[in-house]
């Protein structure tokens, strides 16, 4: 399969796939960066530990050695940040091409969650007043329009390794699939206050006939 169809055939179903692709980015760079540093101050210590004091108390500099070393670090800033913003461009556009199946407003306050399915009325909380899943079809694309209508919050549901800020007075718009049957706890990821903490959240992932079961059986109904 070429390249582009397999992204577009993947991007939607598991945002996991560039999270982890940068993952396997990021942390070779942090792990050499690390090291280094390391390796630097141990040899630092073991070259100079003799150094008479008043040697040491000498100030010494390298305009080259330090230009340089700001320049590969300004260079590696710019690649991670293109790769980041470039992933997170390409998933957008495809996810922008699917015409939702769901669609969900989601509006959140301190310290709650509230998700409402505008085709059928359904509204649903979760955060401090408690737990509630809201509940999607498994393998087609729902669609979400976050909202907050005090502080930043951040919707973030672990298991699709996304996460999303909702900013006061903008919707934030993004579309999201879950591969499979299951219940996958989020949270807000953005500290708010005080009961931030209690600020949960949960998606229940079923078939898109037991969801069309479910949507017809609350239609009209709040939960939470």
């Amino acid at each position: 399969m070429p390249a582009a169809s397999w992204f577009s055939a993947l991007a939607l179903v598991d945002t996991r796939q560039q999270y982890y692709r940068l993952f396997d980015i990021y942390v070779p760079i942090a792990i050499g960066v690390f090291a280094l540093i390391v390796v630097l101050a141990l040899f630092a210590v073991l070259r100079f530990r003799r150094r008479p004091v008043e040697k040491a108390a000498v100030w010494h500099k390298n305009d080259r050695l330090e230009g340089a070393y700001a320049l590969l670090l300004t260079l590696t800033v710019a690649f991670l940040l293109y790769l980041t913003f470039s992933a997170e461009h390409q998933v957008d556009t495809v996810a922008n091409r699917q015409r939702a199946a769901v669609t969900i407003d989601v509006t959140a306050a301190k310290w709650e969650w509230t998700f409402f399915y505008p085709a059928y009325g359904i509204t649903i909380r979760s955060g401090t007043s408690g737990v509630t899943p809201f509940v999607v079809p498994t393998g087609e694309p729902v669609r979400f329009n976050l909202r907050s209508v005090d502080v930043i919050h951040a919707l973030w549901i672990y298991y699709t390794r996304y996460k999303h800020d909702a900013i006061p007075g903008s919707t934030q718009v993004f579309t999201l699939a879950f591969p499979h049957a299951g219940l996958f706890d989020g949270q807000c990821a953005e500290f708010c206050g005080l009961r931030h903490p209690d600020m949960l959240l949960a998606a229940k992932a079923v078939s898109p006939s037991a969801f069309a079961a479910w949507a017809h059986s609350h239609t009209g109904r709040s939960s939470g």
